[in-house]
């Protein structure tokens, strides 16, 4: 058996995604970087500094310490190529006239609108990053333009074949280890419960935290006597549990491999023998009360399970190959200038 696979959304790697949740905030206490107004120009077609900015904000929200002034630079001169990259990709897609159906933009809009309570919400959050709905709308139509015309790039190119398939899986088995795994069941008293989630702003949560935490240790205090005292475990998770992905399985999480959950989840689930319930268990979501069903010991995963998976691997690496080879392609026949240093 021989696979062809189209490609999918992941092939434009991280060069062809435009965020909009989260705060932006900056790493004021160290020395500001100065990035020019127009950081590159692409065949005459300026890219602004305003989208490089963006994504700067969204990496350093997202680091435990501030950056030094060279990383920073780094991280700069990586952010433009890849603006560098989306360009080079639009224009050659306006060339081709490929054309973007109105609906799928309409569509990840409405995505990116749902977590806020009101248009207005929204526009307020791009306002702040200095986004326009044009601007975002522009950027989605660029994103899919690649999408279909690196397909088009890949597309009947790339064969994976069998023996390829098992041999990457006999080459590399230690990569296919699993780890110890175990299936429970949990009831959670979370630190902010659903409803609160959603009827209250963030900010507020963050202030009323241990305030919160405090009422979620109460409940599962009360939880785990009603347990004691012989409460169906099932039943009590449909009832009161506050995560509600398990809820209506009666708090059953299926098979977990160790080291997914928080460290403090795994303690409490190694001490256990099936059937047995842990005390009060916390973790960063709340506070939790686990019943363990069964425990698996680390295992080799055989070759048919993960067959697909490799298979769909092996044609990943090779499709970046080909996109590069295309993109270089094209960065060759451009005129390319930077601006930032």
């Amino acid at each position: 058996m021989k696979n062809r696979f189209c490609l999918p959304a992941l092939i434009a790697l991280s060069i062809f995604t435009f965020p909009v949740a989260g705060k932006v905030s900056a790493q004021s206490s160290v020395q500001p970087l100065k990035i020019p107004e127009v950081v590159a120009k692409v065949n005459g077609v300026d890219i602004q500094s305003k989208y490089i900015e963006f994504r700067l904000n969204q990496i350093l929200k997202n680091v435990k310490r501030p950056l030094t002034l060279r990383e920073r630079t780094s991280v700069v001169k990586d952010l433009i190529e890849k603006e560098i990259v989306r360009e080079l990709v639009n224009q050659q897609g306006e060339k081709k006239n490929l054309e973007v159906d109105s609906d799928l933009i309409e569509k990840e809009m409405a995505a990116l609108r749902k977590p806020y309570k009101s248009d207005e919400e929204f526009e307020k959050a791009l306002s702040a990053r200095k986004i326009t709905l044009d601007d975002l709308k522009h950027s989605m139509k660029v994103d899919i333009s690649a999408r279909q015309l690196l397909n088009d790039q890949i597309k009947g190119k790339i064969t994976i074949a069998d023996p390829d398939v098992k041999k990457y899986y006999d080459d590399n088995k230690q990569k296919f280890v699993r780890p110890e795994s175990f299936r429970t069941r949990h009831i959670l008293a979370a630190i902010f419960p659903p409803d609160l989630l959603k009827s209250t702003p963030v900010a507020e949560l963050q202030n009323r935290r241990e305030e919160l935490r405090k009422k979620a240790e109460e409940r599962i205090g009360a939880i785990i006597k009603e347990l004691e005292n012989g409460a169906n475990f099932e039943e009590l998770a449909k009832t009161k549990s506050d995560d509600e992905a398990s809820r209506e399985n009666g708090g059953d999480l299926d098979v977990i491999y160790k080291g997914v959950f928080d460290p403090s989840f795994d303690e409490a689930v190694s001490k256990l023998n099936p059937g047995e319930i842990t005390g009060k268990v916390e973790t960063r979501f709340g506070f939790h009360v686990i019943k363990l069903i069964e425990k698996r010991p680390s295992e080799q995963a055989p070759f048919d399970e993960l067959e697909p998976a490799i298979q769909k691997h092996l044609f990943m690496e090779e499709a970046k190959k080909v996109v590069e080879v295309y993109i270089d392609k094209l960065r060759k026949q451009a005129k390319i200038e930077t601006f930032f240093n």
